[in-house]
């Protein structure tokens, strides 16, 4: 700069957050600090920066004017204070100090869809001279550069065509500061109206990704018919950690605006005095029939078996079975899965259908057949056959007694379809 010359500030000039941070603060050329953090305000589209804090060793910290920057080199950042008393304090509780506000900080990537951690910020000066925070850097370039290795981060970058992961401030969401952290200005009506418009299953990834104090904040402030889709999806063990931090109010809104199957699959997971409690506040005929679903849920699982199966001993030959399949199969509940016992009808092994259209002829069902099974006892619940289908995907499981016999055969349909289809 040339001494009494008037100085304008070039538009769209940009420059990374943690690039000025610890930068030399220069008056009349002469070092007088070192930046230590901006303060801004929060505007309709992005933070604005309004002062720069400056940190000076044994003087008081100076809180500076974004107007009385001068110029930011590559290694100074030059002011033209009238008095440097004048701006003598330390940045007030009201203050929103951008390191602590949003730096290292889990934000909501509104475009993704993620929970993602901020590890650097990207400012540019618009066209009315005004110091924006205007993308959001979650990149491992940004990684480096915020931890100082910024000749690291060049190195791996030279050569490659990979953009930094640069998303604009307006598709970021902050989320609710945890317990502990200092205070700081949060919005929550802003949050809560931008998960609404998402859809359930998104709201839900995000809230299995927060902690558990800021899935207490946002879904106690989400409206009841969001809360509730989004409750469905999510992870049981959330499910009950959600429900137990809810106001009796809220929780019971929220399971009460659910289908009667998708409700006793919430009141399952929780303990049993809460969700005793929840039924009894609910709507009469809404809770008649999530109780009727509950204790069906315990109901023993030979009342839903079918012994309409295929068994064969395990040295049948898989061209025999193939050309006989038809005839086995004619009249049968169970026809995906060949179940191979012994002559006592012990259950040794499964082989799927695929399976046996894709084995040779020649080869015995003995050759091709699943040892490791996943079956159900005779003591087992409607409520236990439900979970493994859920966890294995299966299209139908074997009940053996005790000596691991075959009596009978459940499937899929039969069992899901009572969980989310309960009686009128």
């Amino acid at each position: 700069m040339i001494e009494g010359e008037p100085f304008a500030r070039p538009i769209n000039v940009s420059i990374y957050y943690t690039e000025l941070l610890a930068k030399k603060v220069t008056v009349n050329g002469k070092k007088i600090g070192r930046l230590r953090d901006l303060l801004i305000i929060e505007t309709l589209r992005c933070p604005e920066v309004t002062h720069f804090v400056v940190h000076r060793s044994g003087k008081p910290t100076l809180t500076v004017p974004w107007e009385k920057v001068i110029s930011i080199h590559n290694t100074t950042i030059e002011i033209s204070p009238e008095s440097l008393i004048t701006y003598e304090r330390e940045p007030g509780e009201e203050d929103m100090l951008l390191q602590q506000f949003i730096l290292n900080k889990k934000v909501i990537d509104l475009e993704d869809h993620e929970i993602r951690l901020v590890y650097d910020l990207h400012l540019i000066i618009n066209m009315f001279d005004k110091l924006l925070v205007f993308e959001v850097d979650f990149s491992k370039m940004a990684y480096l550069r915020r931890y100082r290795f910024k000749w690291l981060a060049e190195f791996i970058q030279s050569g490659r065509d990979e953009e930094r992961t640069l998303v604009p401030w307006i598709d970021i969401q902050l989320l609710p500061p945890a317990t502990g952290e200092e205070k700081r200005r949060f919005n929550i009506k802003t949050l809560k109206d931008k998960l609404s418009r998402m859809h359930p299953v998104d709201i839900a990834e995000i809230i299995e990704d927060m902690d558990q104090n800021q899935r207490a904040v946002v879904f106690s402030e989400l409206d009841t018919s969001t809360a509730s889709d989004a409750l469905e999806e999510i992870d049981p063990s959330i499910q009950r950690e959600i429900v137990s931090v809810l106001t009796r109010e809220k929780a019971v809104a929220v399971i009460d605006e659910m289908t009667p199957g998708q409700a006793a699959d919430v009141l399952e997971e929780i303990p049993f005095e809460e969700a005793r409690d929840i039924l009894e506040t609910m709507t009469p005929d809404k809770a008649k029939k999530v109780r009727s679903i509950l204790e069906k849920s315990e109901e023993n699982i030979l009342d839903y078996t079918t012994t309409r199966f295929i068994m064969l001993p395990p040295d049948a030959e898989v061209g025999t079975v193939r050309d006989e399949y038809a005839r086995l199969a004619r009249d049968k509940d169970v026809i995906m899965y060949l179940y191979i016992v012994d002559d006592s009808d012990i259950l040794r092994g499964i082989v799927d259908i695929k399976e046996l259209l894709q084995a040779d002829d020649d080869a015995t069902l003995i050759d091709i057949m699943v040892y490791e099974m996943i079956t159900l006892t005779n003591e087992s619940t409607l409520k236990d056959a439900a979970e493994e289908f859920t966890r294995y995907d299966f299209r139908a499981l074997p009940v053996v007694d005790p000596d691991g016999k075959i009596i009978g055969v459940v499937p899929y349909r039969d069992i899901m379809k009572l969980r989310h289809h309960p009686p009128e």
